[in-house]
């Protein structure tokens, strides 16, 4: 059960972050570079919050577990002196 739920939450992480990088992607101008100056004059704080935003869910989720097993006893706890002769 538990990585079954993995997988679901690693699948729509991976298609989540695809969409917002197609979303927001633009496409590039004919006859002008683009570099890492131009890319980074774009507006990333989006993606960024978005991107943690989707890996917080997908942790959330994946620990949010069903209660399926019985918690553990307690075991006695025996106290053996030993004595000296």
């Amino acid at each position: 059960m538990r990585t079954s739920t993995i997988s679901i939450c690693a699948v729509v992480a991976v298609i989540t972050g695809t969409l917002c990088l197609a979303t927001y992607a633009d496409p590039l101008a004919p006859g002008k570079p683009a570099g890492v100056r131009a890319a980074q004059m774009g507006n990333k704080e989006l993606l960024v919050f978005g991107g943690l935003g989707v890996l917080a869910a997908a942790v959330l989720i994946a620990n949010a577990g069903g209660d399926g097993h019985a918690p553990v006893p307690a075991q006695a706890i025996t106290v053996v002196t030993p004595t000296t002769t």
